[in-house]
């Protein structure tokens, strides 16, 4: 009898303890609460985040008072930017327009004749050339006009005179500390075929200057040199006093 309750007793306590084994919850040290988004395992991949094209571009290089052009690019002249003027810049006072008498002259030394401009200087001491001044000078230059007739080879021709125009600008822009040229155009002078240009320059003081060059290829295997010089804010008036120089232009 006692053996069959011990036997009966020790079945019992094996059957708690198998009931307190079943209820006791599994452990897993390698679980991951998923509450918490920084807790990532240590084998999972690096998140990567979108890609943004912008973070290749250059920052804001925006320079104030420099000029772009329609693809944002900074345009320069050379190594300055090139400025603009502003839409509401101030037209400049134009200078009133000068009067000139006229009186009909022979150049004996040209064998050509025309109306200079009364007053003027007359320098005839050079050979083929004659130099007329303007005995008034405005705003720091007194204005000249020269003619000169020169020989040239036999086989030179019309085309070869603007290229002796191109070389009498660059003679003279050497005077100047800036100086800029329009292109060659076609202009008789004593009705004979030739090429003018204009230009504008200023002194190394900063006064400007303004002009022409007319040259024309005359028979005789001879050019006509006519040099217009000028201050740079009356160069209308002293261009119509070349232009009544030349259509009065005759050979003796």
């Amino acid at each position: 009898m006692k053996k069959r309750i011990c036997l009966l007793l020790a079945l019992m306590m094996t059957a708690v303890l198998l009931c307190g084994c079943a209820s006791t919850p599994e452990s897993n040290p390698a679980a991951v609460p998923q509450n918490d988004p920084l807790a990532l395992p240590t084998d999972a991949p690096a998140t990567e985040l979108p890609y943004n094209p912008l973070d290749e571009e250059d920052g804001d290089t925006y320079v104030p008072g420099a000029v772009y052009d329609e693809f944002g690019n900074m345009m320069y002249a050379g190594a300055t930017p090139i400025p603009l003027d502003p839409v509401n810049m101030p037209t400049a006072t134009p200078k009133p327009a000068l009067a000139f008498g006229y009186t009909l002259v022979p150049f004996e030394n040209l064998g050509i004749q025309f109306e200079a401009p009364q007053g003027w200087y007359l320098d005839s001491s050079a050979p083929n050339s004659i130099t007329l001044l303007d005995p008034n000078t405005y705003d720091g230059v007194q204005a000249s006009l020269s003619v000169s007739i020169t020989q040239v080879d036999k086989d030179y021709k019309l085309s070869n005179v603007k290229q002796t125009l191109n070389d009498t600008l660059k003679e003279l822009s050497r005077n100047y500390a800036t100086w800029t040229q329009r292109q060659a155009a076609s202009r008789t002078l004593l009705k004979k075929d030739g090429y003018y240009n204009r230009y504008n320059a200023t002194t190394v003081d900063g006064v400007a200057v303004a002009g022409q060059v007319r040259i024309a290829l005359l028979d005789d295997n001879r050019i006509i040199t006519v040099i217009l010089t000028a201050p740079g804010g009356y160069i209308n008036s002293y261009e119509d006093l070349l232009n009544h120089v030349r259509d009065t232009m005759k050979f003796l």
